[in-house]
């Protein structure tokens, strides 16, 4: 009798340390989550700004589901200033949406790839890798801003394809950008 007694404390002791384990785990999920929902998602490797002649303001959406990568002139005090899918040759800043999806960047660096995939009467053309600029983020964010005065410039008229890439080359989101004359 006294085995059988012991043998029910232990399986006792057993299923009270699950249920504790259990409910410290579910306790420490719901903190990690808040604090991601609350972290700051904007990066930048310069600050500079350049006037910018816009014409027709529409959402550019990207490839992959619902995230974006559109353009904008420049984001300045947490604002798009004149998005739109056709601009003046010159430097542009590159937006990244991927709240839609519910997804993050998942990595510490990615690479801005420009490639050209029309020329300026709007022919399709075979794709010229104008540039890739890498950048470093957070994993976690899902939302962010890429300005590069120098490298994220469209000199020439045409169509190029934007794509935020791991650097292993995985796309994450793309768009693409008309430059008019």
């Amino acid at each position: 009798m006294n085995k059988v007694s012991n043998n029910l404390k232990f399986v006792l002791a057993l299923i009270a340390c699950f249920v504790v384990i259990t409910a410290c785990n579910k306790k420490s999920d719901t903190t990690t989550d808040k604090k991601e929902e609350t972290k700051k998602t904007e990066t930048s490797s310069t600050t500079t700004t350049t006037p910018k002649t816009t014409t027709t303001t529409t959402d550019n959406s990207s490839s992959s589901g619902d995230a974006k990568l559109y353009f904008v002139e420049d984001y300045k005090d947490g604002k798009e200033i004149n998005k739109s899918e056709k601009f003046s040759p010159g430097w542009l800043t590159v937006m990244v949406d991927l709240r839609p999806t519910g997804k993050k960047i998942g990595v510490g660096k990615v690479e801005l790839r420009i490639v050209k995939v029309r020329d300026e009467d709007g022919n399709k053309i075979s794709e010229k890798i104008v540039d890739t600029v890498p950048f470093d983020v957070q994993a976690d964010w899902d939302y962010t801003f890429f300005k590069d005065k120098d490298k994220i410039s469209f000199k020439t008229p045409g169509t190029y394809k934007v794509t935020m890439q791991k650097v292993d080359g995985t796309p994450i989101c793309s768009g693409e950008v008309e430059v008019v004359k």
